[in-house]
């Protein structure tokens, strides 16, 4: 996670981790639930590609 970016990381944080809902996460980065939703999807997208190489890797052993 720590090669999201901050704006990626902070939001998948607040939401999938810390289990705030999106209007309390919008009010906690001063952003709209709209940002907030893009950047949730954003987020796990660019999560599941830098994971997906291990994944890869575990299946193949």
């Amino acid at each position: 996670m720590d090669d999201l970016p901050e704006s990626l990381r902070l939001v998948l944080v607040l939401r999938d981790i810390e289990g705030y809902n999106t209007d309390e996460t919008a009010r906690l980065l001063e952003t709209t639930p709209g940002a907030v939703k893009t950047r949730l999807h954003r987020a796990r997208c660019a999560l599941k590609r830098l994971l997906q190489p291990i994944f890869e890797t575990e299946e193949a052993e």
